[in-house]
């Protein structure tokens, strides 16, 4: 997988956040989830960033880094198409996430996730997340986490 910094306008960047919102709608169901298709101004430059992962010049995955204040970005709207999971490829896009952030002067990365998204959980502590306590008001928020740069 190779992953890189994207326009957030690109059309590839919209088709994969869409992709996300429509997933996070069927499993937090019947809770609501807003589908978008277009990534917030606070993810593009200049303290954001919208990353792609691409197998074989294909965009499967998707992270948006909005940034929190001087030396933290958040971690939003992160994604694999279904039919690449499982093969190690989540740890790969994470990885390019934390390096588009470093690039972005950041310290530190902080997320949270949804209860039914228990495999991002997983990858988030495997990946050395720690557990931090709740830090924004999301609703469908469950964890928060944080990981030092």
């Amino acid at each position: 997988m190779q992953v890189a910094r994207e326009d957030p306008d690109a059309p590839e960047a919209a088709r994969l956040l869409e992709a996300y919102f429509l997933e996070l709608g069927a499993r937090l169901a019947p809770v609501p989830v807003t589908v978008v298709d277009r990534w917030a101004e606070e993810f593009g430059d200049p303290g954001g960033a919208v990353v792609l992962g691409r197998v074989e010049g294909r965009a499967v995955g998707c992270a948006g880094l909005r940034r929190l204040d001087a030396g933290a970005l958040e971690l939003k709207h992160f994604f694999l198409v279904p039919e690449i999971r499982g093969r190690g490829l989540g740890r790969v896009l994470l990885a390019g996430v934390e390096d588009v952030a470093r690039t972005l002067g950041a310290r530190r990365i902080l997320l949270d996730t949804a209860a039914p998204l228990l495999e991002a959980a997983g990858l988030y502590r495997a990946a050395g997340y720690r557990e931090i306590p709740r830090y924004n008001d999301n609703p469908h928020a469950v964890a928060w986490f944080e990981r030092e740069l």
